[in-house]
């Protein structure tokens, strides 16, 4: 009994670190910007397609991922998964050309699709109503530590071979793709097989959910708004980094490995607040934790603007940092309790529109920054306000309906 305890603490630790792989994807580009631009011979808004072409097939592919996974069994789908996104990192690596890097991109985005709504499932699965804030915070801060990572790899790329940070990338990815727990052999284990309840440690490893899970449980309002929720939290003030890193490089001047502390800060304080900001989320209730952190987070975003300085700008986004993580628990303690019979289909749901926000977000902010960097942090804040009535709207809390 000890011995298989210790094998799911370890399996669930993996999971853990498996969350940095999403954000180490997204973000490690950002303060590499002008390199890239310099390499492919492309303009700011051109850049602006390689985060496009990351999030749009993750986003497309998340609204159907969850279901697929829990049907043909999630440790079954999540080794290979992040073993190809190891593959398609390699490929941004060694792009001769954009159109190449692009179709790399690509790749990464859709195998991450079926690696971040897995992971968190798998774990949520397990704790109960009451704790699921503290789970999601958990994970929540190994994504932070990939989001803090992925700066400061990207800077130090920017500033010797932003090629090396791709490559640094794809063997963090293959590691992790080596060290999870191959796909059940047994056959007590198949997805056909009748599934008894699972114990914690058995849950890391079930397959299929009983009744099969149907893509039309998410089409229920609270859900949806719940999805919603995170599609303009991440149009608005949760994708401001993008914003910031320009910020950086072609306001203040700031080299690339400088812009990558900065960030990193932000993600610093994200992964520190996120396991108390859960534990306080399960004492105030989602909706209330979640209007609290997005309305923070817009009206931190709304003051960037004013700040021409270095260290001003480092300051109000390592306070932003932290918001912006507490809002990424909120939405996502929500989304994992919003569709019980469907969980991981739910949070697949969720982050699809999250992201989708972020790829929307990539293409409509920056050309409004090259005109106005004031214009494109205040439009970003102002989406947050409809964030929050979003949510309020949702009537769902980590208790259930209310």
């Amino acid at each position: 009994m000890k011995r298989r305890g210790t094998t799911g603490e370890w399996r669930r630790v993996l999971l853990y670190f498996g969350g940095m792989m999403g954000p180490l994807g997204t973000f490690v580009m950002l303060p590499m910007i002008p390199e890239l631009r310099l390499t492919f011979s492309v303009t700011t808004g051109q850049i602006g397609w390689a985060l496009w072409c990351y999030l749009v097939p993750f986003a497309g592919l998340l609204l159907v991922s969850g279901t697929i996974a829990d049907r043909w069994g999630r440790a079954r789908v999540l080794r290979p998964a992040v073993a190809l996104y190891a593959v398609a990192t390699l490929g941004c690596a060694i792009a001769p050309g954009y159109l190449w890097f692009l179709a790399a991109r690509v790749g990464q985005g859709s195998m991450n699709a079926f690696i971040t709504p897995l992971l968190l499932a798998m774990l949520t699965e397990t704790a109960s109503a009451d704790r699921v804030g503290r789970v999601v915070g958990r994970y929540a801060a190994f994504q932070a530590l990939g989001q803090l990572s992925a700066p400061l790899l990207g800077g130090i790329g920017a500033d010797t071979n932003w090629r090396l940070a791709y490559v640094v990338t794809a063997a963090v990815g293959a590691l992790i793709a080596l060290l999870l727990p191959k796909s059940p052999s047994t056959k007590s284990e198949s997805p056909n097989m009748s599934a008894k309840v699972p114990s914690p440690s058995d849950a890391i490893t079930s397959l299929a959910p009983i009744p099969p899970p149907r893509l039309r449980t998410l089409m229920r309002l609270p859900t949806l708004l719940v999805a919603t929720t995170a599609l303009l939290a991440a149009l608005g003030p949760v994708g401001a980094s993008i914003l910031v890193a320009l910020s950086g490089r072609d306001v203040i001047g700031l080299t690339g490995s400088q812009v990558g502390v900065l960030l990193l800060g932000g993600g610093a304080a994200g992964m520190v607040t996120a396991p108390p900001w859960g534990i306080a989320l399960d004492r105030l209730g989602g909706r209330r934790a979640a209007t609290i952190a997005i309305a923070t987070c817009s009206a931190l975003v709304a003051l960037l603007p004013v700040a021409q300085s270095t260290w001003l700008l480092a300051c109000i986004w390592f306070v932003a940092g932290a918001a912006i993580q507490a809002t990424v628990v909120s939405f996502q303690s929500l989304a994992s309790i919003a569709a019980p019979d469907n969980r991981t289909g739910a949070l697949s749901f969720t982050l699809s529109l999250r992201f989708s926000g972020h790829a929307i977000g990539s293409i409509v902010w920056l050309p409004v920054f090259a005109v106005s960097p004031t214009a494109a942090y205040l439009a970003s804040a102002a989406v947050g306000g409809l964030a929050v009535v979003a949510v309020l709207a949702s009537r769902l809390d980590t208790n259930g309906p209310v």
